[in-house]
């Protein structure tokens, strides 16, 4: 009499492998260049994600490089731009904006957001929206300084700039040049502009 502890086992027999499921493909997103702009029109070509499109009303994204008619209709508009010119796309109605140095993963990213609906704001410009722009990196302006590069671009004198910030005059006028000389600036004009290209002020 053999004991059952005395047979071999078999291991069961392996089951087949499941057939692997491939993952469905997402649709490219159609995407129409409002600017003739052969080098821009390659890069979107580039891109995996996205489809080029000629004519914008078949488009799921407009790119362009300005901001949209405030009444303009139709699909939603990325705007490639910086500082406050990004703002002012966004305040005329643009869904998104997006450096126009942006990295081609970032630009395919944007736009598949914006075609599903989403929109797309760099740190700086959604801070702006909020009324508390945030200091670019590198600008080396205190808060104080903001403020005073604001009261310079309404066209506030050193006098009026101490009495708004309760400071007093030479202390004010201390403010006042160190803004220049952070901004590179010559002139209290200059600095205004500089802060506007560089999205520190609105004008």
């Amino acid at each position: 009499m053999v004991a059952l502890a005395d047979l071999p086992l078999k291991p069961p027999p392996a089951a087949p492998p499941s057939p692997a499921v491939p993952a469905p493909r997402r649709a490219p997103v159609a995407v129409a260049l409002l600017a003739e702009d052969p080098e821009r029109a390659a890069r979107l070509r580039a891109l995996s994600g996205v489809r080029l499109v000629t004519d914008p009303a078949a488009a799921d994204v407009l790119v362009a490089e300005t901001p949209p008619a405030p009444e303009a209709e139709g699909p939603p508009v990325l705007v490639l731009a910086e500082g406050a010119a990004a703002v002012a796309a966004l305040r005329a109605g643009a869904r998104a904006v997006l450096s126009p140095e942006a990295p081609a993963a970032q630009l395919d990213a944007a736009l598949v957001a914006v075609a599903r609906g989403l929109a797309v704001l760099p740190p700086q410009a959604l801070a702006a929206l909020a009324g508390r722009e945030a200091v670019p990196a590198g600008s080396g302006l205190t808060r104080r300084e903001r403020e005073v590069l604001d009261l310079l671009a309404a066209g506030a004198s050193n006098k009026v700039i101490a009495r708004r910030l309760n400071l007093s005059f030479h202390t004010a006028k201390a403010h006042v040049a160190s803004v220049l000389q952070k901004l590179g600036a010559s002139s209290r004009a200059d600095a205004v502009a500089r802060g506007a290209r560089a999205g520190l002020v609105l004008l």
